[in-house]
């Protein structure tokens, strides 16, 4: 089922807000030396990319919420894990 453009212009643009905004809030958590709070500033971020990509390629919209709401603080960790692994090893 195809999207409205409307919609579609809606949900990506709620994917780039809530992926800036993650990004944003991600680096100012741990500029503020406070990394291990990161993920749960991450979870409405999430859902609002979840959101987003509901509406702009017609999913489940609860559904996409919630994963959004798991999976974008979940990389946010990894990510930040991954970095911290890689400064020891220099």
């Amino acid at each position: 089922m195809s999207q409205p453009p409307g919609v579609v212009a809606l949900g990506v643009f709620l994917v780039v807000l809530g992926a800036v905004g993650a990004t944003v809030t991600q680096r100012r958590f741990e500029a503020a030396g406070r990394a291990s709070l990161a993920p749960l500033a991450l979870v409405p971020l999430g859902v609002l990319i979840g959101a987003g990509a509901s509406f702009a390629r017609g999913w489940a919209l609860a559904a996409s919420m919630a994963v959004g709401g798991v999976l974008v603080p979940v990389v946010g960790a990894v990510g930040r894990w991954w970095e911290v692994r890689r400064g020891r090893g220099r």
